[in-house]
């Protein structure tokens, strides 16, 4: 009896260590968007030749931001196996919707950074266009969790910015065909639909930190 207790404190603390790194991750994602200041970017129409000199002439702040990306990318992966463990607990087996969040987790982390081509012309469609792919199982990870949150009895604010964030993220499709205004790839959209994400990872972060052993967990059986 004992060693489940320590188990389960075991547990509690490693799921609040990653509601912390959800946390953590918010203002140093908010933080790379301001010093990349990403409204300023190059239209996606620019040439290869006007994606050169900004990038040059802004090439500190660029890779400040990429690492400040990195580390945001790094902390995610660290919330996303707290949060599928979360929604494990209280259940000896996996369940499909906790492993559709996890990989659909895994997945647009994995897209949301290009690969380095030479051609600045080529990286910056791959930028462009993998943002837009991310959208995909973005939109997997939180209709997922949102779904499985509505079937406990701790369904709250981060089960309704799931939804919303997921129904968002799948919007992010229209910016591969639409050429101008806020759905278009150089429209505020690739600002707005991320910021439902942020707001995801911040209501869930605290609903993990403020969940109680004691309490019925988020998946157990009504």
């Amino acid at each position: 009896m004992a060693q489940t207790r320590t188990s389960s404190s075991s547990q509690q603390t490693g799921i609040r260590l990653a509601a912390s790194a959800g946390l953590l991750s918010i203002p140093l994602g908010v933080a790379g968007v301001l010093i990349d200041r990403m409204w300023t970017l190059p239209a996606s129409g620019a040439s290869s030749a006007q994606i050169a000199v900004f990038v040059s002439a802004h090439r500190s702040a660029l890779l400040v931001a990429m690492i400040l990306t990195t580390a945001t990318v790094g902390l995610w992966l660290w919330f996303g196996v707290g949060v599928w463990r979360w929604m494990q607990a209280g259940t000896e087996q996996e369940s499909v919707l906790s492993g559709c969040f996890l990989v659909g987790l895994v997945s647009f982390t994995t897209l949301y950074r290009a690969p380095a081509p030479s051609d600045p012309r080529l990286l910056y469609d791959l930028a462009f266009g993998l943002l837009a792919m991310s959208g995909v199982p973005t939109a997997l990870a939180l209709g997922a969790y949102a779904e499985h949150a509505y079937r406990s009895a701790r369904a709250g604010p981060s089960a309704v910015l799931g939804l919303l964030g997921a129904v968002a993220h799948l919007l992010l499709l229209a910016s591969f065909v639409l050429r101008s205004g806020f759905f278009s790839i150089d429209g505020g959209v690739t600002i707005a639909i991320p910021a439902t994400l942020f707001a995801w990872i911040a209501a869930t972060a605290l609903a993990m930190l403020d969940a109680r052993p004691s309490a019925r967990p988020l998946g157990s059986p009504a």
